[in-house]
């Protein structure tokens, strides 16, 4: 439809459909900043998931170095063990003064390694205690954080499809209206809604601009009882006469 046919329709007419215009924007709006929040929601839950996976798998992948190290030394031990065993049975066969001293020095050796052996054994299975406790913990916490946040993750991305339809339809609804109103007149409508946060036509009030209170003089009010097109000259808003132009 161009401009000319647009014109058809009064300015009266026209600024009725400008009400009806801006209740879909402010519905727009309303939708928008619904869906504003569902981003950092979202994260937050996703965010709680992975944590715990993460602080998870890193306890299991300690719980499995340490397990390594006990059967690492458990071999180092049993090799120590039976190199004292094979010590002290050749010490039993030695013939000389000599080879007395350095078969204890090995003895010595192999038990001065094995207590530092099952010393670091204690630690480890110290620990090994620990974390398996911590990791049963952890999943315990996991599966909970996970079944919960999974469903509400499940909810909000259906509420956000079903605002995503309420807003295809809003919009179109809108854009219908916006067809019948010269391009003109939505352009300023538009301009004046985006510096006034969303409200470009307010309605007179006690004869005063209804968006910022100052009084208008006479001639304004007539004009704007006649469905004429006047701007507020302090806020720059469209004034209009919504009882009459809802009777029109």
């Amino acid at each position: 439809m161009t401009d000319g046919a647009k014109e058809k329709l009064s300015m009266r007419e026209m600024l009725k459909l400008l009400l009806e215009i801006q209740e879909y924007d402010s519905k727009l709006l309303e939708l928008e900043m619904r869906k504003s929040f569902f981003p950092d929601l979202l994260k937050q839950l996703k965010d709680e998931i992975e944590n715990l996976e993460q602080e998870l798998s890193q306890k299991k992948e300690r719980l499995n170095e340490v397990k390594r190290e006990i059967d690492s030394l458990e071999l180092d031990l049993e090799s120590e063990k039976n190199g004292l065993d094979a010590s002290q049975k050749r010490l039993m066969k030695v013939s000389n003064n000599k080879e007395y001293d350095a078969v204890q020095t090995e003895i010595r050796t192999h038990e001065n390694n094995i207590a530092e052996i099952e010393q670091r054994l204690i630690v480890l299975m110290d620990e090994q205690e620990t974390l398996e406790r911590e990791v049963a913990d952890i999943q315990e916490k996991y599966d909970e954080t996970s079944r919960v946040n999974k469903s509400r993750i499940d909810e909000i991305e259906t509420n956000a499809a079903e605002i995503d339809g309420i807003i295809e339809k809003v919009r179109a609804e809108r854009d219908h209206l916006a067809s019948k109103v010269s391009r003109r007149l939505i352009r300023k409508y538009d301009m004046i809604r985006s510096g006034k946060q969303g409200v470009a036509v307010v309605p007179i009030v006690d004869r005063a601009c209804g968006g910022c209170r100052q009084a208008l003089p006479p001639q304004r009010i007539q004009e704007i009882s006649a469905g004429k097109l006047v701007i507020c000259e302090n806020c720059g808003r469209i004034i209009v006469d919504v009882e009459k132009l809802n009777k029109s």
